[in-house]
């Protein structure tokens, strides 16, 4: 065996499809019933549109992502906020003017929010949109996120035209299942030991050994900080501090289904500053009468332990001046998915050299997944799947 592949997220997919592409023998070994990691669309019965539990939108045009995701159709429509006053202008403006978010050095992002040039350039409303943004969109502290990564990712973005945004009617699961065609994927098949040498790994399941010459880890990086599959030889000092040092952002998400709508046709994206869930958008291009709410960082670590879908309604009855009631709720917490401990990661000050070394190969272990993107990418699907390809090609250069 070529290579075993550990994890059958995007990364490890599209890593097993690189290899597999190359003429390499390749396995993947997935401990869920199910492909595609944090990429889970539902179909639940009664509901006319899917329903993305984990990624959902398709960020720009990604060379990698796009001709996986030919279906996705642009979002369009507007921003609104509190009793349903569109705001596209302060949101263009806003967005504009994170281009240009103070980042010559290294500091927190909150920091960066106080300085006096940011406060000169921004009004009291563009200053309490763009920390909302900043902390939903990333799922991140900003009182311990970099900077300079930040920035990073907001230039990265720009690069692939990050501001148009995709859904794909059909279900973001077409992406996974796309990339599996004629691998070798083994469900239900849980990594407890990796076993690595410089004649090869030795990966341990509940009921099997599983030998080849490589290996890729495409584990969350929530899953490598908790310890939940043991290294023999232990992984060396710099990389265990590498994943000690980055952070695994949490997310809840609630999906509203409701009888009719209760918004303007137009309606894009409902902003409920200060509110349990304080983001909404609409399933488009589909028309249906539903919504998803999002919460994340501190807004998601609030939600523990708590009905999510009550805060969602709570926060969307506030926002709209009147009382709702949905015919249909689903609720998901990833930092409660033992698999995967969170949504995705972020980089807290000082930290961007962590990206890097955690995506450097250690003897015959190569790593893969969206926090070992380095690129400005980490946190999305693109980057995940162009960290499999790359961590491919180590493994068919190295042979």
């Amino acid at each position: 065996m070529d290579a075993i592949v550990i994890g059958a997220g995007v990364a490890g997919l599209a890593a097993a499809r690189e290899l597999q592409l190359g003429g390499r023998d390749a396995i993947v070994l997935e401990a869920r019933d199910r492909i595609g990691g944090r990429v889970h669309t539902l179909r639940p019965r009664g509901w006319p549109v899917p329903v993305e539990a984990g990624a959902e939108f398709v960020h720009g045009r990604s060379k990698v992502l796009l001709p996986l995701a030919r279906e996705a159709r642009e979002v369009r429509g507007g921003h609104y906020s509190g009793a349903l006053e569109r705001q596209d202008d302060l949101w263009a403006s806003v967005m504009e003017k994170l281009e240009k978010l103070p980042s010559a050095r290294e500091r927190t992002v909150a920091e960066a929010l106080r300085s006096l040039r940011w406060r000169l350039r921004t009004t009291a409303d563009e200053r309490r949109l763009a920390a909302d943004f900043l902390e939903g969109f990333n799922a991140a502290r900003l009182d311990r996120a970099s900077v300079k990564a930040i920035a990073q990712q907001l230039r990265a973005s720009a690069e692939i035209e990050g501001d148009r945004i995709s859904r794909i009617p059909r279900g973001y699961d077409v992406v996974p299942h796309r990339l599996a065609r004629g691998l070798r994927i083994e469900l239900r098949t849980r990594v407890r030991l990796v076993r690595w040498s410089r004649s090869g790994v030795q990966v341990v399941t509940d009921d099997r050994r599983w030998e080849g010459r490589r290996a890729i880890v495409t584990l969350p990086l929530g899953v490598l900080q908790a310890g939940a599959v043991r290294f023999e030889p232990r992984l060396p000092g710099w990389k265990s501090s590498a994943i000690s040092a980055l952070a695994m952002g949490p997310v809840v998400k609630v999906a509203l289904l409701f009888d009719r709508p209760h918004w303007p046709d137009d309606l894009a994206f409902l902003h409920a500053h200060g509110q349990p869930v304080p983001t909404f958008w609409r399933t488009l291009p589909s028309r249906a009468p539903a919504l998803v709410g999002w919460a994340a960082s501190r807004n998601a670590d609030a939600l523990r332990g708590k009905n999510a879908v009550d805060a969602a309604l709570r926060s969307l009855s506030a926002v709209l001046k009147k009382r709702v009631q949905p015919v249909g709720a689903l609720a998901f917490d990833w930092q409660e998915d033992e698999l995967s401990r969170g949504a995705y990661s972020w980089v807290p000050v000082r930290s961007m050299k962590a990206q890097r070394a955690l995506a450097k190969r250690v003897g015959p272990l190569h790593f893969a997944g969206e926090a070992t993107d380095f690129d400005g990418a980490c946190g999305t699907v693109h980057g995940a799947i162009a960290t499999g390809i790359r961590a491919a090609r180590e493994v068919s250069a190295r042979r």
